[in-house]
C-alpha cells in the first residue's frame, strides 16, 4: 500500500522499518488526548502525530468590562508574559474597548478575454459599460445561483451581499461579497464563487474562466481596539512615566516613518495575534496575510500611539478574518477549550480579543525597548530555555537557570552542560537524585 493509503499506526512502523525513526521516537508521535488519531487523521493528509505548542494564559484583560484570561499558544518566551504585563496597565485605566465590522470575505471571479471575443451573451460590448449592463441584467439569477450553492447560509445571517464587476488589464473580474456568519468561511466562499463562476462562464462569449477563488485581503472584516494607560503605570524604577509615555509615542512614530523598525514593530504586535488566534483554532496564515496586505508605503503599522489625556493612548485598526463555528474551531480538542475558557465569545467578540492582545504585545515591547532594553525582559526565559535545551529537568532546572543568571555575558549551550554536569556531581557526592530523576551517562534520564 502507498503510504498516504495507510492509517497512523501503519504509517509509523513503515518510518521505523525504513530506520527514519526508532521506537522511542514512534513513542513521542502517539497520538494523545489533545488530538487523538481520528481527528488529526482526518484533519490532514499522511498523518503521523502532532507538533505540540505550549499554550498559556495571558493574565488580566479587561475587554468591554469582562475581566479575561486570554489563551495563547506560541514557542516564544517572555510572549505571555509580556502580553499580561501590558493588559494589566490597561485595565487600571479602564482595559480595552472594541468595535468590529463583520461585512464579508470577497470571492474573485476572474476571466479572459479571448482573442476573438467582441461582446458578451447579451450582445453588449465588452468594455466597462457593457459589463456593467450584463450584471444588471443578472444580478437576481445571480443571487439565486449564490442560494443554490449553500442553501442553509441565509438562515445562518449570510449569503451573498454584493457583486461588483471590473476590466483589470486582460482581465474581467467579478468580485462577490460573501457574509459567512459566526464563521471564517473558506471553504464556503469558495463553493459559492464556484457554482456563480459556471453561470457567468456559460453567459460570456468570448471569455475564458481562469480561476474563482477567495481573496484573503479581508477589507471587509476590520476591528479596532482603543486603550489608555495612565503615566503613572508606565513609570520604571529608573524613568518617570510621562517621559515613558513620551518614548513610546516615538517610537510607533518612527515606525510609521521607517521600513526597517515598521517590520519589528509589526513583528511584536503579531506575536499576541497569531498566538492567541492559534490557541482559538483559527487560520493563522489567513489573519497573517489579510494583515499585511493592508500595509502599504502610506500606512506601515496597524497600531498608533500618543500622549493624551494624561497618559498614553493607542490602537490598533486592522482586518480580522476569524471565525467561532467550523474548522478547526470546532475539530481540535483544545481549541474548543480555549473557547470555552474565553465564555464562548461570537465572532466580533474574538476579533475583538484578539486585536487587544496584539495591542497588549506591541506596548509591552515598546515600553521595554525605549526603558530599559528588550534583552533584560527577555533573559530569564532565555536562559532558562537554554538550560532545558541541556536535558535540565525538576530541582535542576531551577538550579542551572541561577547560575546562568549569574554570569548571562558567558551563557551558551556549552557552558550550561558544564554547569549541569557540575549540578549533578554535586547531587551524587551528596547521594541524591535531582528532584527524583537519576540520568544516564549519556544525559537521558530514567524515572525512579
Amino acid at each position: 500500500m502507498k503510504f498516504y493509503e495507510l492509517d497512523t499506526s501503519r504509517r509509523l512502523q513503515m518510518l521505523v522499518d525504513e530506520g527514519l525513526i526508532d521506537e522511542r521516537d514512534r513513542a513521542t508521535l502517539v497520538p494523545s488526548r489533545a488530538l487523538p488519531e481520528d481527528i488529526g487523521s482526518h484533519l490532514i493528509e499522511n498523518h503521523i502525530g502532532a507538533f505540540p505548542v505550549p499554550l498559556g494564559l495571558a493574565e488580566h484583560f479587561l475587554i468591554d468590562g469582562r475581566a479575561l484570561r486570554v489563551p495563547m499558544a506560541t514557542e516564544e518566551p517572555s510572549v505571555i508574559a509580556a502580553a499580561g504585563n501590558a493588559a494589566q496597565r490597561v485595565a487600571r485605566s479602564g482595559g480595552f474597548h472594541t468595535r468590529a465590522s463583520r461585512r464579508g470575505i470577497v470571492a474573485q471571479i476572474v476571466f479572459r478575454q479571448g482573442d476573438g471575443a467582441g461582446g458578451d451573451a447579451s450582445g453588449n460590448r465588452s468594455g466597462k459599460r457593457g459589463l456593467a449592463s450584463f450584471l444588471a441584467a443578472h444580478r437576481r439569477e445571480i443571487g439565486d445561483v449564490a442560494d443554490r450553492a449553500h442553501p442553509t447560509l441565509r438562515s445562518h445571517g449570510g449569503g451573498l451581499c454584493g457583486i461588483e464587476v471590473r476590466r483589470t488589464g486582460e482581465f474581467v473580474e467579478f468580485d462577490l461579497l460573501i457574509a459567512t456568519g459566526e464563521a471564517m468561511g473558506a471553504n464556503t466562499v469558495n463553493t459559492i464563487a464556484e457554482a456563480v463562476a459556471a453561470y457567468l462562464s456559460a453567459r460570456l462569449a468570448g471569455f475564458d474562466l481562469l480561476m474563482a477563488i477567495l481573496s484573503n485581503k479581508a477589507d471587509d472584516q476590520r476591528v479596532h481596539v482603543e486603550a489608555r494607560i495612565a503615566a503613572a503605570d508606565l513609570a520604571t524604577s529608573t524613568m518617570p512615566g510621562d517621559e515613558v509615555a513620551s518614548r513610546i509615542a516615538a517610537a510607533a512614530r518612527f515606525a510609521e516613518q521607517s521600513d526597517l523598525r515598521a517590520a519589528t514593530h509589526n513583528k511584536g504586535v503579531m506575536n499576541g495575534i497569531v498566538a492567541a488566534a492559534l490557541a482559538a483554532g483559527n487560520d493563522v496564515r489567513n489573519v497573517v496575510a489579510a494583515a499585511y496586505a493592508d500595509l502599504d508605503a502610506e500606512q506601515r503599522t496597524w497600531t498608533s500611539w500618543r500622549v493624551a489625556d494624561g497618559g498614553l493612548c493607542g490602537s490598533i485598526d486592522m482586518p480580522m478574518p476569524i471565525g467561532v463555528v467550523g474548522g478547526a474551531v470546532s475539530t481540535l480538542p483544545v481549541a474548543r477549550l480555549a473557547m470555552t475558557m474565553l465564555g464562548h465569545p461570537g465572532a466580533d467578540e474574538l476579533m475583538g480579543i484578539i486585536a487587544s492582545v496584539g495591542l497588549a504585545s506591541n506596548l509591552s515591547a515598546m515600553r521595554a525597548l525605549v526603558t530599559q532594553g528588550i534583552q533584560a525582559g527577555h533573559m530569564h526565559l532565555q536562559l532558562r530555555s537554554l538550560a532545558m535545551t541541556t536535558g535540565a529537568q525538576g530541582r535542576e532546572l531551577e538550579v542551572l537557570t541561577r547560575r546562568l543568571q549569574a554570569d548571562p555575558s558567558r551563557a551558551s549551550l556549552e557552558r550550561a552542560r558544564v554547569l549541569l554536569d557540575a549540578i549533578r556531581a554535586e547531587h551524587a557526592s551528596k547521594g541524591e537524585a535531582s528532584a527524583g530523576r537519576v540520568h544516564t551517562a549519556d544525559g537521558r534520564e530514567m524515572i525512579e
